[in-house]
C-alpha cells in the first residue's frame, strides 16, 4: 500500500505539490486568524455570602457565622452543598 502511495506521488508531482501548497496556505491563514488572549483574566473568582442568624446583632453574625464561612478553603467547601437555601445545620 505504501509503495502505491509513493508511486502515485512520484507520477503526480504537480498534484502533490499543489495539495501541499494549499495545505500550507490554509495553515498560515488559520494561524493568523487564531485568537490570542494577550491579557488573560487574572481576577480571582468571588462568592457572595449572605447569612442570617435571628436574635444576633449584625456584628455577632459577622464574627460567629460569616467570617468562619469565608475562612473555609475551597477544598473544605467542595464536600458540602454548592447551593443551599436553608440552614446549614437544621435543628
Amino acid at each position: 500500500m505504501l509503495n502505491r502511495i509513493i508511486a502515485f506521488a512520484l507520477e503526480n508531482r504537480l498534484l502533490v505539490l499543489a495539495a501541499a501548497l494549499i495545505l500550507l496556505l490554509y495553515g498560515g491563514y488559520a494561524a493568523v486568524k487564531l485568537p490570542v488572549d494577550v491579557f488573560p483574566d487574572l481576577n480571582r473568582p468571588t462568592v457572595a455570602i449572605m447569612t442570617e442568624a435571628p436574635g444576633l446583632a449584625p456584628e455577632e453574625v459577622e464574627v460567629l457565622v460569616t467570617f468562619p464561612i469565608e475562612s473555609l478553603r475551597v477544598r473544605d467547601i467542595s464536600a458540602s452543598n454548592a447551593h443551599h437555601d436553608g440552614p446549614l445545620h437544621p435543628k
